[in-house]
């Protein structure tokens, strides 16, 4: 009997379809971040009369900078996180995001850790949790990735649904009985392919060894003539 399995490319396709499903949201979240972050934490980078004279040298002495990345807090504990039944994250931890200064500012050549409480690297810039010149962003840090875990929580409970119904059937019938919005989520090659044996499906009829057209001629014309 003709039918569609769930191959491993069709199952990875409607994998990779529902997790888009989400990705406008989670993406949103990780770009939410408050407008002064990078503005403040410059100022705790930095002593105020150092900035001072940063901004008192030419232009041309120093590097200017319009953003720093961020990817949460080093030394943090481990054991805080957010978490559901089908995902968990650290609450102090995020990949890298850009934060943007009000205005480009001064940057020296050598970024200290020892002196600024931040390590800048090109795999990942973190400020230390045990430095209290960041005890004003640790709650706020800690919000800005609740939000961030509700979506990504939302796209992992929805993602073990999906597994669990393509998981089940081995065919595409079947699931869809059970599932019919699970439609939305095939990619329309597979669709296509469904469309046609359902129609042949259709289109089948028992061989019963009768003359079926005739018998029909018979019946019509028997109330055309009463």
């Amino acid at each position: 009997m003709a039918t569609v399995r769930f191959s491993e490319q069709l199952k990875d396709n409607i994998y990779n379809n529902a997790k888009a499903m989400f990705t406008e949201n989670i993406d949103k979240a990780k770009a939410d971040v408050p407008a002064h972050w990078a503005d403040k934490m410059y100022q705790c980078f930095f002593p105020a009369e150092i900035i001072a004279k940063f901004k008192a040298l030419p232009d041309y002495a120093m590097e200017k900078k319009e953003s720093i990345d961020f990817g949460g807090f080093a030394n943090a504990p481990q054991d805080v996180v957010f978490q559901t039944a089908e995902y968990s994250t650290r609450a102090y931890e995020c990949d890298d995001v850009r934060l943007q200064f009000s205005t480009a500012q001064p940057w020296p050549k050598d970024f200290v850790e020892s002196i600024t409480g931040f390590k800048s690297e090109w795999r990942s810039s973190k400020a230390d949790y045990t430095d209290a010149r960041w005890d004003w962003l640790k709650p706020e840090f800690k919000e800005y990735k609740r939000k961030i875990f509700e979506q990504e929580s939302k796209q992992e409970k929805f993602l073990e649904g999906v597994k669990a119904i393509i998981n089940t059937y081995s065919t595409l019938a079947p699931a869809l009985k059970a599932w019919p919005a699970l439609w939305d989520l095939i990619p329309d090659e597979a669709k296509e392919r469904h469309k046609k044996i359902v129609e042949k499906k259709k289109a089948e009829v028992t061989d019963i060894g009768a003359d079926l057209d005739g018998m029909t001629a018979a019946v019509t014309f028997n109330k055309l003539t009463k």
